[in-house]
């Protein structure tokens, strides 16, 4: 089984979108390398033939970030 890699554009920085890995490490990815535009906190995953949107991989993070939330503000 291979494990899938994943990066997180934390923004974009003129013609670079800058991104984190799930290691927490940063990586500087030329635009031009990809074959669609991306937004701050789009999740992309590698394949094959290099970078692919992973909407579905955004949105369950986004929902862990927000149960997280609710239970952080619930420890008030």
């Amino acid at each position: 089984m291979t494990v899938e890699e994943y990066w997180s554009v934390d923004r974009l920085e003129g013609e670079t979108a800058v991104c984190q890995d799930d290691g927490g490490a940063l990586h500087l990815l030329p635009l031009d390398q990809l074959d669609f535009a991306v937004q701050e906190s789009d999740v992309l995953r590698r394949t094959e033939s290099g970078w692919a949107l992973a909407p579905e991989e955004k949105k369950r993070r986004q929902q862990r970030a927000e149960a997280l939330l609710r239970r952080l503000e619930g420890r008030r």
